[in-house]
């Protein structure tokens, strides 16, 4: 696992370096290598630093992820403050405190605290910089070299497209903007492979799909067993889906868990989702898209259920990105100080995508993030208020897996 988790890291570096060197040239080969070198270093090296910033994404004018944060690196103590939004969910606000080996936690609108202290080898490897790896790492370093080659031709001419705005102080601003007609063909060739690839694994065309697969469960409990829950028990155990305070769930179910258990085997024994894949037998396949109240319907295939039921499918990558998407418009501003940090950066980036009707959509994501204190920044202890401490911190491993079961 860790091993796995570090490939995924120098991937998100390697990323990182591409994305931003492409928005970073000086306008010259020696600024961009320069650049370059300050962007690796903040990413690998970095262990003191600031930053604040938000993104969100539009399609067609219409809001779907939106995130607002905030974020302090003191060596191996850290901080965060986020506060997102996606798919037309609640929005979430968390706050987050490393402080030696110790990690606290909690949702803003929750009772409940969580607190965990790590032994030493799980924080002590590879933690002093922003993307909590080793810039001596082989793994690392061979990705950071292939991905840095990968910039270079991508970007080709487009290093001499840079502007300088002026001066801040100690700060010089830059910009470049790009039309479609600029885009180089191997970026536009890597979103059309992205987005189809997204397409093809949004959903296979044979299985059982529920609207609210907890309600299905509570209704085939009460009409096979013939007894009824109380509205209590029932509210409490569908609210899970309309709050971000998961610890209070967890404490609930704790409370409820025999309860909870005995429905979960009756159910078992009774194999309760049979009549449904009985009929996929039957068919040989499709969706079976199974409603709140029991009854079900049959679609010939995942396309077919996606656009009778788009309110099933709106937290799916594939429904924003199509299955064909180009880069229409770019534009990023940056600057840097005169020891080469970065200050702040913004990306704005509009993609023209194509929907599986051969529809097109305007795709627009935007993102700024500015960034201080090298260097003197501290990270405080996270004030948890009148919040009270879970017991259990590991919850999701033990008593509200019986809360989570899906069959």
């Amino acid at each position: 696992m860790k091993k796995r988790n570090r490939i995924t890291v120098c991937l998100v570096a390697g990323v990182l370096i591409l994305a931003v060197s492409a928005g970073a040239a000086f306008g010259s080969v020696n600024g961009y290598s320069t650049y370059k070198e300050a962007v690796k270093a903040l990413a690998l090296k970095t262990d003191n630093v600031t930053m604040q910033g938000s993104m969100k994404a539009t399609l067609d004018g219409k809001e779907f992820v939106s995130m607002t944060g905030e974020m302090a690196i003191d060596g191996k103590n850290k901080s965060s403050h986020v506060i997102s939004s996606e798919f037309g969910g609640q929005k979430e606000e968390r706050y987050d405190t490393i402080i030696g080996n110790t990690e606290t936690w909690f949702n803003a609108d929750s009772k409940y605290y969580h607190e965990y202290t790590y032994d030493n080898d799980q924080t002590a490897e590879d933690s002093n910089n922003l993307l909590g790896v080793s810039a001596d790492d082989e793994m690392s370093k061979r990705m950071v070299n292939f991905m840095e080659i990968a910039a270079d031709t991508v970007m080709g001419d487009l290093k001499n497209n840079f502007v300088q705005l002026g001066k801040d102080g100690d700060k010089t601003q830059y910009q470049i903007e790009i039309s479609k007609d600029q885009v180089p063909s191997l970026v536009n060739a890597g979103l059309s492979l992205f987005a189809y690839s997204m397409t093809a694994d949004e959903g296979t065309d044979w299985g059982v799909y529920y609207e609210d697969y907890r309600a299905s469960m509570l209704n085939a409990y009460e009409k096979l067993s013939g007894n009824k829950l109380s509205e209590e028990f029932r509210n409490g155990y569908l609210r899970e889906d309309d709050t971000a305070d998961s610890a209070a769930y967890d404490a609930w179910c704790d409370q409820n868990e025999k309860q909870i258990q005995k429905i979960v085997e009756y159910l078992s024994e009774k194999d309760w989702e049979r009549q449904y894949y009985d009929q996929l037998d039957q068919k040989q396949c499709g969706i079976v898209f199974v409603k709140t109240d029991g009854t079900s319907v049959y679609y010939k295939d995942y396309k077919s259920y996606a656009k009778a039921n788009p309110k099933m499918v709106e937290d799916e990558l594939s429904s924003y990105t199509g299955q064909d998407m180009v880069l229409k418009t770019a534009q990023c501003k940056f600057g840097v100080d005169k020891n080469g940090n970065l200050t702040n950066n913004t990306l704005t980036a509009t993609f023209t995508t194509t929907d599986q009707d051969g529809k097109n959509h305007e795709l627009v994501v935007t993102a700024d993030v500015t960034l201080s204190n090298y260097g003197t920044t501290t990270v405080q202890k996270l004030d948890t208020g009148d919040r009270t401490k879970m017991l259990r911190p590991d919850a999701e491993n033990s008593g509200d897996v019986v809360c989570s079961y899906n069959g």
